[in-house]
């Protein structure tokens, strides 16, 4: 499941960024696990509350994360309601948070059973 989910390369690139050490890779990997959902719960609440600028901010974060990680589809989902965050109606903009949320679970499954597998 996870290949399809996380682009192996992206997570490749990033340990080549940080120097080489898996340790390291694994503690960014546990800090987007803990912050992941807490960005979402950002999302969530600024979708809930109509504050425009609040989601688009939090769509930003989460998706440049995801990309780090891989997790191809959570980033287009991000970058998509990042630009709908100006323009389209409250009730689309929560589908896509809701959207978002379903792909964050994913990503966040993918990347633990990559960090069991490769351990």
């Amino acid at each position: 499941m996870s290949d399809d989910v996380i682009d192996p390369a992206a997570l490749e690139r990033l340990l080549a960024a940080i120097g080489g050490d898996p340790e390291d890779l694994r503690e960014l990997l546990g800090d987007f696990q803990q912050e992941g959902p807490r960005t979402l719960s950002q999302m969530q609440s600024a979708a809930h509350a109509g504050d425009r600028d609040a989601l688009r901010i939090s769509a930003h974060s989460l998706k440049s994360n995801a990309r780090d990680f891989g997790a191809v589809a959570l980033a287009t989902e991000c970058e998509g309601t990042e630009h709908a965050a100006a323009t389209d109606d409250l009730d689309a903009l929560r589908a896509r948070v809701g959207v978002i949320a379903a792909e964050l679970d994913r990503a966040r499954t993918a990347l633990a059973e990559m960090a069991q597998r490769d351990g």
